[in-house]
């Protein structure tokens, strides 16, 4: 015991001495690969629940992947898609469902108001037999408004049906009763997108929704990640200045006639033009913007160019083919 004791004092005579980190010169360490190198710490720390198979969903249009850091969205993401106006981002939205679904997947459709349309989500070749629809009774707040369906005028041939079911208001008791019934109806159409969320057979959750708050938006992406399934939102412009916690926001802008504007599509007169704004997105700058051409019939999607673009583009092509060497000539 003594001598125990004595090589503890000796310990205390001569303290460990703290080792001083090595000194790093800044000029020789490649900064560019270090930050990149932080970024993928900082985005797999973020990641670390996400359960998938690695593989992306893409949009179902080259020009809107190129935006992407990946070409594409992991599954277990959410992805929010901001309207101005217009069934543009209804139908942008529901090509990334049918792209996520492609492999047998469910794709759980949140209707309260009852404005979805099967026959044309068909149209644009989502699986009707792997498609559940929730629907219950119309929310409606105690001045009967519908504070979940956004207020727009969609054309008929839109995904979202332009004939507006009636909207019933709540009886006629007092305010506080009202709000209450609201409250629950809301919360209850939240637990359902969050259960559904939590799903491993579900591969895509796709709704309308006015107003996410912080609360429900985290339990989303924490549900989302654990099952793998995708979280698909369409929400109106005011949404933009909420907290989010999606992986990519879109900001779609509203449609026009692309035979009245200066660009060239395939089908000028059963298109309309989308400008299309990237505004949140890990791994990459924002604010990139494309416009797009959507036929309002087939639901194709493609870049829309100006007309002196499709012009320069035609003109390289034949630059390109004219200073190909001719085969079987001689030098």
């Amino acid at each position: 015991m003594y001598s125990e004791a004595n090589n503890k004092m000796k310990l205390l005579d001569h303290p460990t001495q703290a080792v001083a980190p090595p000194t790093v010169d800044p000029k020789t360490v490649d900064q560019p690969s270090l930050i990149t190198q932080l970024r993928e710490q900082i985005r797999q720390t973020e990641t670390a629940g996400r359960i998938g198979d690695g593989s992306l969903v893409t949009n179902g249009c080259h020009a809107i992947d190129r935006l992407l850091p990946e070409n594409g969205y992991p599954r277990g993401s959410l992805i929010q898609w901001i309207s101005t106006g217009g069934s543009g981002a209804d139908l942008l939205s529901l090509r990334v469902a049918q792209q996520a679904c492609d492999d047998g997947g469910a794709l759980v459709v949140i209707d309260p108001q009852h404005e979805f349309f099967p026959p044309a989500a068909a149209a644009i070749g989502i699986n009707l037999d792997n498609l559940i629809v929730l629907r219950g009774n119309q929310l409606t707040n105690c001045q009967g408004e519908l504070p979940i369906s956004r207020q727009s005028t969609d054309d008929r041939s839109s995904v979202i049906s332009a004939a507006r079911s009636s909207s019933p208001t709540l009886p006629s008791t007092s305010n506080a009763t009202n709000s209450v019934t609201y409250n629950d109806t809301y919360n209850n159409l939240l637990w359902s997108i969050d259960q559904s969320l939590r799903c491993p057979a579900v591969a895509a959750v796709w709704g309308s929704l006015n107003e996410i708050n912080e609360r429900w938006f985290r339990r989303f992406q924490l549900s989302a990640e654990s099952s793998g399934c995708m979280g698909l939102f369409v929400q109106p412009a005011a949404a933009a200045r909420q907290p989010t916690w999606a992986e990519v926001q879109w900001m779609v802008g509203t449609n026009s006639p692309a035979k009245k504007t200066g660009f060239k599509t395939d089908d000028s007169h059963h298109s309309q033009l989308v400008r299309l704004q990237l505004t949140r997105c890990r791994g990459t700058h924002t604010g990139k913007v494309i416009t797009l051409a959507i036929n309002h019939i087939t639901g194709k999607v493609q870049q829309a160019r100006r007309d002196h673009e499709q012009q320069h583009k035609q003109q390289r092509l034949r630059d390109r083919f004219r200073q190909q060497p001719i085969r079987g000539s001689s030098a």
